[in-house]
């Protein structure tokens, strides 16, 4: 008797374990980690093994290839600068995450997106903190979560979505 409360407490467990997932991109966070965050919390949040990156340009950053997730460090500032995902089942409460059609982003938000361009033609689209890249304009590469220009580049250099 004793298995089957254990089974059952398991399952009606399991889809609040489901439900924590299904908003892992939002206004303020990507995969629970958030700006400001220090290293150790950042640390703390993502799937093991976990590489560290010296980069340009006084850059640190954290890789779980697990999660696919990169979270970015810059010497001056406050704890994480940029968040960077390209995990497909990472998604807005929209339903919008790397490897969404760029029509269903431009669906779920509208004009509350602004375009970032380089030259003629749209590689990002700015919601909030939110970056969101435009792989060959027809799909999300990448979301990312940092402020300003700087977090845009960062996020237009992180790897993509394949799919």
């Amino acid at each position: 008797m004793r298995r089957v409360a254990i089974v059952l407490a398991l399952l009606w467990a399991a889809p609040l374990a489901s439900a924590h997932t299904s908003l892992d991109v939002a206004p303020d966070a990507i995969a629970r980690i958030k700006l400001g965050m220090t290293q150790a919390q950042a640390t703390a949040l993502l799937a093991k093994p976990i590489r560290f990156d010296r980069l340009e340009d006084r850059y640190q950053r954290l890789v779980s290839g697990t999660t696919k997730v990169e979270v970015y460090f810059r010497t001056g500032a406050k704890g994480v600068v940029v968040v960077t995902t390209w995990n497909r089942t990472l998604r807005t409460d929209k339903h919008i995450g790397p490897c969404s059609s760029v029509a269903a982003l431009r669906r779920a938000y509208g004009a509350r997106l602004q375009p970032f361009r380089e030259g003629n033609k749209v590689v990002a689209y700015r919601l909030g903190n939110l970056v969101f890249t435009t792989a060959g304009g027809q799909r999300v590469g990448v979301v990312a979560l940092g402020r300003g220009t700087a977090a845009t580049f960062v996020a237009l250099s992180a790897p993509e979505c394949h799919g």
